[in-house]
């Protein structure tokens, strides 16, 4: 249920509100959750995960730097000292950590409660670019005859031919597909929406899985053979399984999303076009499989002789 945005700043300013109280970090954390989850709408992984982070910033505040409670204490310099602690966690985890610490302190920017964003472009540890690993088309085919139930090869075969994520196969529900027009409704990172064309072998699996779907109140296209649905750790195991058995390590739900990124560019497709398949804000992620096709790199390199002829 959506809350209103004063009872989020009677929340912010606790329970003295009438004398303007400034509320507690911990206050400020619990009212930034509500406010994701009510009126931002955001997943519960979303919100299972902003509460780890924010919840590891108030501990190390307590035990480093006890006289610091409320929001307007905590300095830019207060937050270097938190991030620097965070060294032996891969710089990926780091980055992640301090926008979460930024959307905090720009949510209480925004309701009135500190001056400014302290988290604001705090310097950030480099994130190494490794090239994708794919699948070549071959790998794919094995990997798709390995499936040997309906389930199990829908499930594939959609991740291979439409670069979801795994959250977002899991979230797919009944009337997001629409096969009479080969149509995919995906909900994206940030709750964003875009619909993917379904191309007619994952339009097949789907219809060759649905008569084997077993009843269910689970309104989620993916469910296993107790009609629960497919959850994003379930996925893992499927793909896991499916890599095993057909002796392919290191396959995961995410190098079917690689897989199909560099095919689109192999094809020639445009860079943006990718990019908004992919569900993408920011085109540098898109980017990095310009670099992943050396037999693209080769053909693009083959046809520069004749400017020495």
């Amino acid at each position: 249920m959506a809350v209103a945005a004063g009872t989020l700043v009677a929340e912010l300013r606790g329970p003295g509100a009438e004398t303007d109280q400034v509320c507690t970090l911990s206050d400020s954390v619990r009212a930034f959750l509500h406010y994701l989850r009510d009126y931002r709408g955001s997943p519960e992984n979303t919100l299972r995960a902003y509460a780890c982070d924010l919840r590891g910033l108030v501990a190390f505040l307590q035990t480093h730097h006890p006289a610091i409670s409320t929001p307007p204490q905590v300095t830019r310099e207060l937050l270097m000292d938190w991030a620097l602690s965070l060294g032996p966690m891969g710089p990926r985890s780091v980055r992640r950590k301090v926008a979460c610490i930024s959307s905090l302190f720009g949510f209480l920017q925004d309701t009135g409660r500190v001056q400014g964003n302290p988290a604001r472009r705090l310097p950030l540890p480099s994130l190494p670019r490794p090239v994708p690993r794919v699948l070549t088309p071959e790998e794919a085919r094995r990997l798709v005859a390995a499936a040997t139930t309906p389930c199990a090869r829908c499930l594939v075969v959609v991740m291979l031919t439409t670069g979801i994520r795994r959250g977002e196969a899991a979230q797919i529900r009944l009337p997001d597909v629409d096969l009479t027009r080969g149509l995919l409704l995906v909900r994206g990172k940030g709750a964003k929406e875009r619909i993917i064309p379904l191309c007619p072998q994952a339009v097949r699996a789907i219809r060759e899985y649905l008569p084997w779907r077993p009843e269910t109140g689970s309104p989620h296209l993916w469910v296993n053979e107790r009609g629960r649905s497919l959850t994003e750790k379930a996925i893992n195991v499927l793909v896991s399984s499916l890599a095993r058995r057909t002796d392919l390590p290191g396959v995961t739900p995410h190098k079917l999303r690689h897989t199909f990124a560099t095919e689109l560019i192999r094809s020639g497709t445009d860079i943006r076009t990718v990019q908004e398949l992919l569900g993408h804000a920011d085109m540098q992620s898109t980017a990095v499989y310009l670099h992943s096709d050396m037999s693209l790199k080769g053909r693009a390199v083959a046809r520069l002789p004749k400017l020495a002829a």
